[in-house]
């Protein structure tokens, strides 16, 4: 039986294919230590100067067919992530939840319908202003800046850095 060279690359380039899926992988992983003895992972190799380095073999694990759901891994992961947070910063897990700064946060201040009216039009009116080429560029300088007093003086009304 005569076959075409055509058939016998798709067969050949389907062969290697097939063993590439069915094959074990594995990739390598790099440990080394630096000049401060903070150990590093990576997939290129070590630095020359790097102290104690290890090549890792883990072999890769094909995905399951009918999905992943790792999500107790992830939560696991998280946890140790978290506590390998909270020895770097010398600091018991719970901590990890504040706030480093404790912020001045108010509560938000209510405005008034017709003075959140009025500060929307003068920002629309700013913004018109800032496009448009009626008039003298001073004319339109002056009415924005005329635009921006009145909403600062509405916002200093409330208590508000604009």
């Amino acid at each position: 039986m005569c076959r075409s060279p055509l058939s016998l690359i798709a067969l050949f380039a389907g062969l290697l294919l097939l063993s590439a899926v069915i094959l074990p992988l594995q990739a390598q992983v790099y440990k080394w230590a630096d000049a401060e003895g903070k150990v590093h992972y990576g997939s290129a190799p070590p630095p020359a100067a790097a102290q104690a380095p290890q090549t890792l073999n883990i072999p890769s694990q094909p995905t399951p067919a009918g999905g992943v759901d790792n999500s107790r891994q992830m939560r696991r992961a998280v946890r140790e992530l978290r506590a390998l947070r909270a020895v770097n910063r010398d600091i018991p897990v719970s901590e990890l939840d504040r706030p480093r700064h404790p912020s001045k946060q108010k509560e938000p201040v209510e405005i008034s319908y017709t003075d959140q009216a009025k500060i929307d039009n003068l920002n629309s009116d700013i913004r018109r202003l800032s496009s448009s080429t009626f008039g003298t560029p001073a004319s339109r300088a002056r009415e924005i800046r005329a635009a921006k007093d009145e909403r600062r003086q509405i916002y200093r009304k409330y208590g508000i850095k604009p």
